[in-house]
């Protein structure tokens, strides 16, 4: 049985159940109200011990042409990250939230587990340049965290490279 996610023009395909989606979360729901963000889903690949998250955007009808419009997607991108990690965090350092996180999420992360951040990008041919660009800003702000906690994959790449790139077939 295949488990599908659809959002943003983009399908997510999972052949398993080792899905969630914060927002499904009665703990995350509680935190939105300020301000506080989440990726689209998440996925765990029990048979490379690595979680996947992915935030999935649709830009085909976005202005991307100001500088200022790409650094604020870049922000948007790191923000959901940055607070998707922090919750992680507390559920891995059991912090007594953490418990009203847990129970939708996988108890399956461990110290040796590799997270992967990934934003997809639905996009037009002639936007392919400007999702490049914001994987630059996207990159180079979210760097120092991801230096901190030795995450080495953390990318916004398009939905066509994405297609390819992801395993499993995932992307759809």
């Amino acid at each position: 049985m295949t488990e599908k996610i659809e959002e943003s023009n983009i399908t997510l395909n999972f052949s398993d159940n080792n899905f969630f989606r914060f927002e499904d979360c009665s703990g995350y729901k509680a935190l939105s109200a300020y301000s506080f963000k989440e990726m689209d889903a998440c996925w765990f690949d029990e048979d490379q011990n690595t979680l996947w998250l992915f935030e999935l955007k649709d830009f085909t009808k976005a202005n991307l042409a100001p500088l200022e419009n790409l650094r604020s997607r870049a922000d948007n991108l790191v923000k959901k990250a940055v607070d998707s990690l922090n919750m992680l965090l507390s559920i891995k350092h059991s912090y007594s939230y953490s418990q009203t996180l847990k129970k939708c999420t996988t108890d399956r992360i461990n110290n040796d587990t590799i997270i992967k951040f990934t934003s997809i990008i639905h996009c037009t041919s002639s936007q392919k340049p400007s999702i490049s660009h914001i994987n630059d800003l996207f990159r180079r702000k979210f760097t120092p965290y991801a230096k901190l906690f030795d995450i080495n994959y953390y990318s916004v790449i398009e939905h066509s490279r994405a297609i390819n790139l992801i395993p499993n077939r995932i992307v759809g």
